[in-house]
């Protein structure tokens, strides 16, 4: 159900145009609430408009009201309700909203190939991955980070994991190679998660999530990666 809930929230941000911040900080605010709660699966939703709705007023410059979050689950709450879980959710946290934003550690990286902008679309993809499948959740975000960053530079073809990239991601190549080989996974199997391989699909990014996943199903066994072996159940 996690799965499904975070494709959702991907839905919301793409249609609110937000910042790519704003959709990490509210899954961590998901996540962090739900190992805190037990929530009721037809509460489910609305813990994650409110996710979204205290993460955009955290990261954006002008977020979106009440009123569009309420309209954006079909109005299957109130404003006054979302208003409540928003208090709820703060209070649970200690309104502590402070997080180690993966986009962050991707933007440092970036730096050791001056801020290429395909690299860094391509990543971007990658990287919120990470927000669909439960196995990235033992790894550290900036982890995350140096392995999305590797994989697209690989996918692109922009040349070896050097000197620049290991001191700004601090990982080395051996070190990043156990995320990289799940993203590949991930990528190789069939679509779970439609509303984000549709939002990478498009000329806006690249088509991203369509190159990527015909690269991951032409060099899976290269690395390593047999998605013949077993089943991953990677939509919780």
């Amino acid at each position: 159900m996690r799965g499904i809930l975070v494709d959702w929230l991907i839905e919301v941000h793409t249609r609110f145009r937000l910042l790519p911040e704003t959709l990490f900080l509210a899954v961590n605010i998901v996540d962090r609430f739900l190992s805190a709660k037990i929530v009721e699966l037809d509460k489910l939703q609305l813990v994650g408009v409110t996710a979204m709705f205290i993460a955009a007023k955290y990261e954006e410059v002008f977020s979106p009201g009440v009123q569009y979050f309420r309209s954006v689950a079909d109005d299957g709450f109130t404003e006054e309700e979302i208003l409540q879980a928003e208090r709820y959710v703060l209070t649970t946290l200690n309104y502590n909203l402070s997080y180690p934003n993966p986009m962050n550690f991707l933007r440092r990286i970036s730096k050791a190939d001056q801020y290429d902008y395909e690299t860094r679309t391509v990543a971007k993809y990658l990287l919120e991955i990470s927000l669909l499948d439960h196995r990235f959740m033992g790894y550290a975000p900036s982890h995350v980070a140096a392995a999305a960053m590797y994989l697209s530079r690989m996918m692109l073809e922009r040349g070896p994991w050097d000197a620049d990239l290991v001191h700004y991601s601090d990982y080395t190549e051996e070190e990043v190679l156990p995320v990289f080989r799940l993203m590949i996974d991930y990528l190789a199997r069939p679509v779970k998660h439609e509303a984000f391989f549709k939002k990478y699909a498009s000329k806006k990014f690249m088509k991203a999530s369509i190159h990527a996943r015909q690269w991951a199903k032409r060099n899976a066994s290269a690395h390593g990666v047999n998605i013949e072996s077993t089943t991953h159940d990677n939509s919780r």
